[in-house]
């Protein structure tokens, strides 16, 4: 397991504490208050903001010290050393390989900060990134859903509640749904991502 899995886990069951709150603030039977209904689009919220920040945590753990072959990663070195011309300078005067990597990884990290990885795209783009592939049919067989066409509809829900100010009504079960559904797309992807590099398998 990866460091920003251990990170991500404990931000997703930041989500499950909405649910938890729900739950107790129940008072019986008969459709939510406006706060309840509340917490429920704040669990969703949370779950796919999740995923966006563990990709991308994910993509800083492991492309330092790295040489990957993917398209996207040497799209990303050319963006990178023509929005920081002294990278170059001040890695190859580092003191260290792993002073080097660091310098790498503040101008990777700055770079990504401008980056969503939400939605299906968002994960195919990472998975790209990091030249580790994983087709939706494997995610499928995880999460026993359409894995894609459940994140796009959850991601569409997200953006609507951050982005418009919208306000869909998000039933208990598909709250919870959204949370799960995202748990499993990120431990597939550590598991993916762990065995293409042969990371350490830290508890």
């Amino acid at each position: 397991m990866t460091h920003s899995l251990t990170i991500f886990t404990k931000t997703v069951n930041r989500s499950r504490a909405f649910l938890r709150i729900f739950d107790s603030h129940r008072g019986g039977p008969g459709r939510p208050s406006a706060d309840e209904k509340e917490l429920l689009r704040g669990a969703l919220v949370f779950a796919v903001g999740a995923l966006d920040a563990y990709l991308s945590d994910l993509i800083i753990e492991v492309v330092p010290g790295r040489s990957l072959a993917s398209q996207p990663f040497r799209e990303a070195l050319k963006a990178i050393a023509k929005s920081d011309p002294g990278l170059a300078l001040r890695v190859s005067l580092a003191g260290s390989p792993e002073a080097s990597q660091d310098e790498f990884r503040v101008a990777l990290t700055e770079w990504l900060d401008t980056k969503s990885w939400h939605g299906p795209t968002g994960v195919a783009s990472a998975l790209g990134f990091l030249a580790c592939p994983v087709p939706w049919r494997d995610f499928d067989t995880v999460t026993g859903l359409d894995t894609a066409k459940e994140l796009d509809r959850i991601t569409t829900d997200r953006h609507d509640i951050v982005h418009r100010g919208g306000t869909p009504y998000i039933k208990r079960a598909l709250a919870e749904e959204s949370v799960t559904l995202v748990e499993g797309i990120a431990r597939h992807v550590d598991k993916e991502v762990v065995a293409q590099f042969s990371l350490a398998k830290a508890s």
